[in-house]
């Protein structure tokens, strides 16, 4: 159970920002940048939202992209949902009804697919392989942009995090 929870601190940890904006890591090979603007034309035509051709044309490609984990009462197990700006949303009050931005991810997380993920404040910055298209999710929802996280590397897995050390300290030492 603890090397489950340390993996998903590793990814969290590793992949939360600590820098500016304008100060992130270069860009892996073979990974493209995505940012949530250029998920749908602009202007909006008379037919609504229209996928841009770059989000079209990343389908199945590995991609990074930076963004907000939507805080949720109730957490589906094995994902979460990103999005351009911070969220929170309360389920019971809100039921179905859709409070998330037009532009938002649905993660799913290799590391946890049976537990819930724990919410991780601030800034996220996530690799992993685009998926487009409408598909009914467990919790309801029908999401259009997935994102299958990249398995974390081998040394996420090992615990390197000796007891009394805080997750953000942890994540100062995955960051040197």
């Amino acid at each position: 159970m603890h090397l489950q929870n340390f993996s998903f601190a590793a990814i969290v940890c590793a992949l939360t920002v600590q820098a500016a904006p304008g100060t992130l890591p270069p860009l892996p090979a073979g990974v493209t940048e995505l940012k949530f603007s250029e998920f749908f034309v602009n202007p909006v035509g008379p037919r609504g939202l229209e996928l841009t051709g770059k989000l079209r044309g990343l389908e199945g490609r590995r991609v990074r992209i930076l963004g907000y984990m939507a805080h949720r009462e109730t957490q589906p197990p094995g994902v979460f949902l990103l999005t351009p700006f911070p969220v929170q949303v309360h389920d019971h009050d809100n039921g179905l009804a859709e409070d998330f931005p037009a532009s938002v991810v649905q993660v799913s997380v290799p590391t946890l697919r049976a537990q819930p993920v724990p919410y991780a404040p601030g800034l996220m910055l996530l690799t992993g392989i685009l998926r487009l298209g409408n598909q009914p999710e467990p919790d309801g929802r029908v999401s259009l942009v997935r994102l299958e996280l990249d398995p974390p590397p081998a040394v996420a897995k090992q615990k390197i995090r000796p007891p009394g050390i805080s997750a953000a300290k942890g994540a100062s030492l995955l960051m040197k």
